[in-house]
């Protein structure tokens, strides 16, 4: 049934004009669909008005939605009347949702309203945020009562899709311990067309105010409390201590804006640039960075991590922290044991002793090249589609095979 036409529909909670990971998801959805594929896509977003746009072979139907508290950037889709009268009104074939919050259980009863399959994608590590949370301000042991709550609600709401679709193998083992069923692990990608080498580092230098022998390291991504942005400071503060400048630079939006800003005023090391969401600006900034630093430490895979190797650029991040998958291709693999500053500028220190040239750079794009890729994503994501569709519609007509045969056995008996 590949080759069958079908309307897919996306309901996206997580979608901020500032970018993020699921944005990136869609919108490269989006491409992929229009290039490679015959099937039409609408998108269901949350907004700060109600309207419907339309590009290409996709529908955007913008939902008003108020803010999402300590957000200067998400919105809540919790309109339920206006999201089940957008799906009913195109008619899709299958329905996918990216979140675990209202918007999944409004995809749910319209996806049954509608009689079709609903995939979930698992972009957000919810558990482990939220027992970080609990244990960091209420302690072990109230995290302890509350933990098995959140893995109960995970099961009720992944239970009831017809597959959950994660990205990475420590997620598929942490919802297929707790139960969850119908799991498929499909690695994300990037676009390696846009994220490619460039020769940019004396430009990007000058721009920025350092001299060619600093260090430059680089994060890209929403400017929040749980990208832990504070470890980035310390890290800055340890690096100090050693012989060699360095310099952070910091490209992104979200929360923590006034406090990153405040901060670039306040140390000479350290710089904020306005989030920018051109493929050619953020490739600048990847290619003439001797380091890309993630200190996250709940993530789900880090597209950022992805887009920084393909422009050729090593990784450092929180061993188990969500990025391992997408740095398997390091030899030697070098990672953060945790999150505090100093054992971020240990490993950047070990990082140095490695001292690589361009033709490690050269070989961590060719790496990715083989390995991550939108259109591997993509490709295995409609064929998904395809099988779901395609058992529905079985087990459909089976169901009504059945109930004729019933009909015609209660005539005869009569």
């Amino acid at each position: 049934m590949e080759s069958q036409a079908l309307k897919i529909c996306d309901v996206v909670q997580f979608y901020s004009t500032l970018s993020g990971g699921v944005r990136r998801y869609v919108h490269e959805k989006i491409a992929y669909l229009l290039e490679h594929t015959p099937h039409s896509h609408c998108l269901v977003i949350p907004s700060h008005r109600n309207a419907i746009t339309h590009e290409g072979r996709t529908s955007f139907y913008e939902i008003k939605s108020p803010k999402l508290i300590g957000s200067n950037s998400y919105r809540m889709l919790v309109g339920k009347k206006k999201i089940l009268q957008a799906i009913a009104q195109e008619q899709p074939d299958i329905i996918e949702v990216g979140d675990p919050y209202r918007a999944a259980w409004i995809g749910l009863e319209a996806a049954k309203q509608n009689q079709i399959p609903i995939v979930a994608f698992y972009h957000s590590d919810y558990p482990r945020a939220l027992d970080r949370t609990l244990r960091k301000y209420t302690g072990p042991y109230i995290e302890s009562l509350v933990s098995p709550l959140i893995q109960r609600y995970l099961i009720k709401l992944y239970n009831r899709m017809s597959a959950t679709v994660v990205s990475s193998k420590r997620c598929y083992q942490a919802l297929d311990d707790i139960g969850i069923q119908n799991l498929r692990q499909i690695a994300l990608g990037t676009n390696l067309k846009a994220f490619t080498p460039r020769d940019s580092r004396a430009r990007i230098f000058k721009e920025i105010g350092i001299s060619k022998d600093t260090k430059l390291l680089l994060f890209v991504g929403r400017l929040a409390r749980e990208k832990n942005i504070r470890s980035l400071f310390d890290m800055m503060e340890e690096l100090k201590k050693r012989p060699e400048p360095h310099h952070l630079a910091l490209l992104g939006d979200g929360e923590w804006r006034d406090k990153v800003r405040q901060k670039s005023r306040e140390e000479k090391n350290i710089s904020w640039m306005h989030f920018s969401d051109s493929p050619e600006r953020l490739a600048d900034f990847y290619s003439a960075a001797d380091l890309f630093v993630h200190a996250g430490d709940c993530e789900t895979f880090g597209l950022v991590s992805l887009e920084a190797q393909a422009c050729g650029t090593r990784v450092l991040a929180i061993r188990g922290g969500g990025l391992d998958e997408g740095l398997k291709n390091e030899s030697p693999l070098i990672m953060a044991k945790d999150i505090s500053g100093k054992t971020l500028a240990e490993a950047v220190g070990e990082i140095w002793e490695l001292e690589e040239t361009e033709i490690e750079r050269g070989l961590r794009r060719q790496n990715m090249e083989k390995t991550f890729s939108w259109n591997a994503t993509f490709s295995k994501m409609t064929a998904l589609y395809s099988e779901l569709a395609q058992k529905h519609t079985l087990s459909g007509n089976a169901a009504k095979i059945g109930k004729h045969e019933s009909e015609d056995s209660a005539l005869l008996t009569q």
